[in-house]
């Protein structure tokens, strides 16, 4: 609790991020992160594996672009750094410990940008949707764009903002939050690049004795083609939800999203 309150007050983060709740549920995460690494572990690493691949692939590596680049437990940001000129980690909140991962390299750039482009919608002060990503549009020294694992991640704060403030937002959509999946889907295959995607797409309930009870689907009905990796994250393990029961996610890993969509 300590750590927590300690990175709320040091945290470099923008007034209306703080507002919105997106600081506290960044270093939420990062708690869990802390109390689950030896379960990430097998996930952080297939992850990186994927990412790598689609890297080490690429003809040239000018600029590699990472959005929701969080704490930088499944991005391997040492090898990225050798092999592209610059790197821009892309996120709505960069808490200390990626922040100072970030400062060892000359060519790592950190970005504050909210990828679903609704705080102004949330905030009352716009009727619609902000694209995010126009600005990197025309940037054609990138070679590479990594969604890394954010995908399903992306919904929960506007959700959660938006049932708290229901009453005062009457016109947000309906669908919020399949929108936000379609369209950052959309904006990041409109960008320079090859396209990597790492995302998982359920959490499933699941006893010891390997029972799924219970499962929903975090993509709100959005398809996605067959993937090149896939791969199983106990993002709950027993005793961090329930003493008999785990949260697991399965995980999918595209080394070029616009090919895998096309062969779909």
């Amino acid at each position: 609790m300590l750590a927590e309150l300690f990175f709320w007050a040091i945290t470099p983060c923008r007034l209306d991020h703080r507002r919105l709740g997106y600081l506290s549920a960044a270093i939420s995460l990062w708690a869990r992160g802390s109390r689950c690494r030896r379960d990430w572990s097998d996930h952080e690493a297939n992850a990186k594996s994927v990412m790598l691949a689609a890297a080490q692939s690429l003809p040239q590596r000018r600029t590699c672009v990472v959005l929701g680049s969080g704490l930088l437990r499944d991005v391997p940001l040492d090898e990225l750094s050798s092999l592209f000129q610059s790197v821009l980690l892309v996120d709505i909140v960069h808490l200390w410990p990626a922040r100072l991962k970030a400062l060892r390299y000359r060519n790592v750039q950190l970005l504050e940008l909210d990828l679903t482009g609704t705080t102004d919608m949330l905030l009352g002060r716009a009727r619609g949707f902000s694209d995010p990503l126009i600005r990197l549009q025309q940037d054609q020294t990138i070679d590479l764009v990594i969604s890394a694992t954010c995908l399903s991640q992306l919904p929960l704060g506007p959700e959660a903002v938006g049932a708290r403030r229901s009453a005062r937002l009457p016109q947000l959509p309906k669908d919020l939050s399949r929108q936000i999946i379609e369209r950052h889907l959309d904006a990041i295959c409109r960008l320079p690049g090859r396209i990597c995607v790492v995302t998982d797409t359920e959490v499933l309930t699941r006893t010891r004795s390997g029972d799924v009870i219970e499962g929903e689907d975090l993509l709100e009905g959005v398809s996605l083609p067959a993937p090149d990796r896939e791969w199983i994250w106990p993002v709950a393990p027993f005793g961090e939800y329930a003493r008999d029961e785990e949260l697991v996610h399965p995980v999918r890993g595209y080394l070029d999203f616009r090919v895998a969509r096309r062969r779909g």
